[in-house]
C-alpha cells in the first residue's frame, strides 16, 4: 500500500514537473512577445505591457524552479520561501498590470494595489513562518483570482467581443478546481497546475487585445492626420481662391481706375469743348432772344429759344451719360437665372423710334438661360443694339443680328450690324469713355460702350469688337463661368 502511494506521488511529481516546465516555456514566450510588441503596445500610453512582461518572466522563473525540483511540486508540505517570493512578486505585478489594463481610475487602482500589497505581505510572512502549507497558500490565492475576475468583467463591459469573456471563464477554473479539491472530487496535487490555465489565458488575451487597441489608435491617428491634411488642403484651396478673387478684383479695380483717369481726361476735354461751347452758346442765344423780345420781334425770339432748347437738351444728354457711366462703375451684379431671349426682346422694344429707325430689321437668334444681373444685362443689350441700329441706319438694307456662339471657353454673345464699320486698329479705342470714331456724322457722347465694358467686367466676362470699314461691325461679350454654366 505504501509502495503504491510512493509510486502515485512520484507519478504526480513527474506530471507536475512536466506541466510546470511547459508553463515556464509558455510564459517566457508571452513575456518575450510583450517585449517584442512593446513599441506598439506603448502607443496607448499605458504601463501594463511592461508590468505584465515582468510578471510573466517572474512566473516563468518560478515554474522553471518548480519543474527542476527547487521547492516541492506537491501541496502537502510547507512552501519554499524561495519559490513563494517569485509567486508573490508575480501576483503583485499581474494585479498592477491588470488594474492599468482594465482602465480603472488612478485613485481606484492605487487603492487596489495597496490592498494587494498588504495581503501579499501577510501571505509571504505566513509562508516564511511555516504557518501554512503550500496547498493552503494556493487556496489563499483564490482571493486574487476573484479580484482578477472582477477586473476582466469591468474590461468586458468596456470592450465587449474582445476576448475578455473567455478570460473570465478561464479564471474561474482555479476557484472551481479549489472547491473540487476541497470536496475530494479532484486530486489535490493537480490544483497546482490548474493555475497555469487562467494565467496563460490572461497573457494571450491581453496581448491580442492590446495589439488591437494599438491598431485602432493608430488608425484613429491616421484618420485624424488625413482629416487634418484634407482640412489644410481645403484651407489652402480656399486661400488660393481668395487670392485669385482678390487679384481679379484688384485687376478689375485697376482697370476701372485707369478707365476713370482716361475718362476724366476725356471729360475735361469734353467739358472744355462739348459742354462749355453749348453753355456759352446758350448764354448768347438767351441774350439775343431777350433783345428780340425787347424790340417786339416775337418770331425771331421764338427761333432763338428753339435753338437754345436744342443746345440745352444736348447738355442734359451729356450730363446723363456721365451719370450713367458712374453708376455702371459702382454697380454690383445681383445674379439670378433667367431666359435671355425675352430680355433681348424687351431691350429692342425699349429703344423707340428715335433709336431704332423703322427701316432697320432686327433678327434675334436662339439664346440660352443665363445667370446674371437682369437689369444690368438689359442695359448692355440696349446700348449695343442702339449703337448697331444707329450705325446701320444709312445702309441700303439696314440689318441687326443678335445671337450666341458656343465655344470651348463657353458661350459668346454678339450683336452684328451691316453699317459703316471701323478700322480694325481702332477697336481698342471704342470702349474708352468719350471716344467717338464717327462723332461728326452720328449723335452721341461716347460712353455707351464704356458702360457695356464695365458691366461685363463686373460679371467676370470680356467684351471685344470686330469690324471692317463699310462692311459692318460685330460686338462680342462673355459673362464668366457661372453664367456659362447655366446655359
Amino acid at each position: 500500500m505504501a509502495r503504491r502511494r510512493r509510486i502515485a506521488e512520484h507519478a504526480a511529481m513527474a506530471i507536475s514537473s512536466v506541466l510546470y516546465a511547459t508553463g515556464a516555456l509558455l510564459e517566457a514566450w508571452l513575456a518575450a512577445m510583450l517585449l517584442v510588441c512593446w513599441r506598439r503596445l506603448r502607443t496607448t500610453g499605458a504601463q501594463w505591457p511592461g508590468l505584465l512582461a515582468a510578471g510573466f518572466a517572474c512566473n516563468a522563473v518560478r515554474c522553471s524552479l518548480l519543474a527542476s525540483g527547487t521547492g516541492n511540486v506537491t501541496l502537502e508540505h510547507a512552501a519554499s520561501i524561495f519559490t513563494s517570493v517569485f509567486a508573490v512578486v508575480t501576483i503583485a505585478l499581474l494585479t498592477a498590470a491588470l488594474t492599468d489594463y482594465a482602465g480603472l481610475r488612478r485613485k481606484t487602482a492605487r487603492r487596489i494595489n495597496r490592498v494587494t500589497a498588504v495581503l501579499l505581505v501577510l501571505l509571504i510572512a505566513s509562508v516564511a513562518l511555516h504557518v501554512v502549507t503550500r496547498g493552503q497558500a494556493m487556496l489563499l490565492a483564490n482571493v486574487f483570482f476573484a479580484g482578477w475576475i472582477l477586473l476582466f468583467t469591468h474590461a468586458l463591459v468596456r470592450e465587449p467581443r474582445s476576448g475578455h469573456g473567455f478570460v473570465v471563464f478561464a479564471l474561474f477554473a482555479f476557484p472551481v478546481g479549489s472547491i473540487a479539491a476541497i470536496m475530494g472530487w479532484l486530486p489535490f496535487a493537480l490544483l497546482a497546475t490548474i493555475e497555469l490555465v487562467p494565467i496563460t489565458a490572461i497573457g494571450l488575451t491581453v496581448l491580442t487585445t492590446g495589439l488591437l487597441r494599438a491598431h485602432r489608435l493608430a488608425q484613429g491617428e491616421r484618420a485624424v492626420a488625413v482629416q487634418a491634411l484634407a482640412e489644410r488642403e481645403q484651407a489652402q484651396s480656399a486661400l488660393r481662391a481668395a487670392n485669385e478673387s482678390l487679384e481679379h478684383r484688384v485687376s478689375l479695380r485697376t482697370q476701372e481706375l485707369r478707365e476713370t483717369i482716361e475718362g476724366l481726361e476725356s471729360f475735361t476735354r469734353s467739358v472744355s469743348h462739348d459742354l462749355r461751347g453749348p453753355l456759352g452758346g446758350m448764354a448768347g442765344l438767351a441774350r439775343l432772344a431777350r433783345d428780340e423780345l425787347s424790340d417786339g420781334n416775337v418770331d425771331a425770339a421764338d427761333r432763338l429759344l428753339a435753338a437754345l432748347s436744342t443746345q440745352a437738351d444736348s447738355s442734359v444728354r451729356l450730363v446723363a451719360a456721365l451719370l450713367a457711366l458712374a453708376r455702371a462703375g459702382d454697380a454690383e451684379p445681383r445674379a439670378t437665372r433667367f431666359a435671355l431671349a425675352p430680355l433681348v426682346s424687351e431691350a429692342v422694344a425699349s429703344l423707340g423710334e428715335a433709336a431704332r429707325p423703322a427701316a432697320v430689321s432686327i433678327d434675334i437668334g436662339p439664346l440660352p438661360d443665363v445667370v446674371a444681373d437682369r437689369e444690368l444685362l438689359r442695359q448692355v443689350f440696349v446700348n449695343l443694339i442702339g449703337n448697331a441700329c444707329k450705325f446701320a441706319a444709312k445702309a441700303m438694307r439696314p440689318h441687326v443680328e443678335i445671337g450666341r456662339v458656343a465655344t470651348s471657353a463657353g458661350d459668346a454673345f454678339y450683336v452684328r450690324d451691316n453699317g459703316i464699320g471701323f478700322e480694325p486698329e481702332d477697336a481698342a479705342q471704342l470702349f474708352k469713355p468719350f471716344q467717338r470714331l464717327h462723332g461728326k456724322d452720328f449723335e452721341g457722347v461716347g460712353v455707351g460702350l464704356s458702360i457695356v465694358r464695365r458691366i461685363v467686367s463686373h460679371h467676370g466676362g470680356q467684351v471685344w469688337a470686330e469690324g471692317t470699314p463699310g462692311a459692318g461691325a460685330t460686338f462680342w461679350f462673355t459673362l464668366g463661368h457661372e453664367a456659362q454654366a447655366a446655359a
